[in-house]
């Protein structure tokens, strides 16, 4: 089996955790409107960078970077000297916005079943950012 990248996204800016589903006073349940927003940019930026091309039917491994500016209350030398990023957002929620973001029937991956693994970190720097690798597993066989 050998893996070959089939996206990658770069998506400038701080990265939106997926929030909690609301539920309103009449039952109905929806996501919250800065998620859907943050997804929808992932969406458009996927649909740029598939430039027509299909999703793949593939099993595949996504990649999920975080990265975070630092506070601004930080001294200069602790900007420096911390990379690991350790509160909030809760890092799983990071993933499921970027999933979400990327997956659907004319994104990259058209169904999420078909990822079989994930890495992700976070972590800080000078430019906030989400970055998104999709690998392809070639020569591999789907079972149903």
């Amino acid at each position: 089996m050998t893996e070959k990248l089939f996206l990658h996204l770069e998506i400038p800016g701080t990265p939106v955790p997926k929030g909690r589903p609301r539920v309103t006073r009449t039952g109905h349940v929806y996501t919250p409107s800065k998620t859907r927003a943050y997804e929808d940019v992932i969406r458009l930026a996927t649909r740029v960078a598939m430039a027509g091309r299909p999703p793949t039917e593939n099993p595949c491994r996504v990649n999920v970077t975080a990265v975070f500016q630092p506070p601004g209350s930080w001294s200069k030398k602790k900007k420096k000297e911390i990379r690991v990023h350790a509160t909030k957002p809760d890092l799983d929620n990071v993933v499921k916005s970027a999933l979400d973001g990327i997956c659907f029937d004319t994104g990259a991956i058209r169904d999420d079943k078909q990822i079989n693994e994930i890495r992700a970190t976070k972590s800080y720097a000078q430019d906030a950012s989400l970055m998104i690798e999709v690998f392809e597993m070639v020569g591999t066989t789907r079972e149903g």
